[in-house]
């Protein structure tokens, strides 16, 4: 695999590689980030945070074939500590494209949807990132968050059962309304 070979030059310090690499991965950063963050500023500011530290750290990763997971447990550990210090913000209506897909959902579901998250608590929030539109396994984000796995399958539920309810209210609302 290419990104493979270019993770290794780059860990010999290869600077080629490693721009090579930051190219591939700034779109996907920036989608977690903003799936986490809901502000395009605040997950810019996270993109250049994380291959930051991916640029210091990358010569200690063990195996290049677990660089994709190290890259999401860093990229969460920023928009967590970014959360942190600052409050929710909601969504931009111009940011919304990044949230859902127009080819699955129409502009008034996208509007749903971002309501229903932008209440859910920041725990409840991370994990239903990770598994539903990162694509994580409870395991893989039991490690990336480091938290027991019984504590992940709860959150996931928790955050299921809630999104239900909050997009099960809004459809009643917007039908009546």
């Amino acid at each position: 695999m290419i990104d493979t070979y270019l993770i290794e030059r780059a860990r010999g310090g290869d600077e080629d590689a490693l721009s090579a690499l930051i190219l591939n991965y700034t779109p996907y950063v920036y989608r977690t980030a903003f799936a986490f963050l809901h502000d395009s500023m605040e997950a810019e500011d996270v993109v250049q945070e994380v291959f930051i530290k991916v640029y210091r750290s990358l010569p200690q990763l063990s195996e290049a074939r677990a660089f994709h997971s190290w890259l999401s447990k860093i990229i969460t550990h920023q928009c967590l500590d970014r959360a942190k210090k600052k409050q929710a913000t909601p969504i931009s209506d111009e940011s919304l494209e990044a949230l859902a897909s127009p080819a699955h959902s129409n502009y008034d579901r996208r509007l749903i949807i971002k309501e229903a998250l932008s209440t859910l608590s920041e725990e409840h929030r991370t994990v239903l990132v990770l598994r539903e539109w990162q694509g994580y396994d409870y395991h893989e984000i039991s490690l990336i968050l480091g938290i027991p796995l019984g504590t992940v399958k709860s959150r996931i539920s928790s955050a299921r059962m809630q999104m239900r309810k909050l997009l099960s209210d809004q459809k009643l609302a917007h039908e009546e309304g």
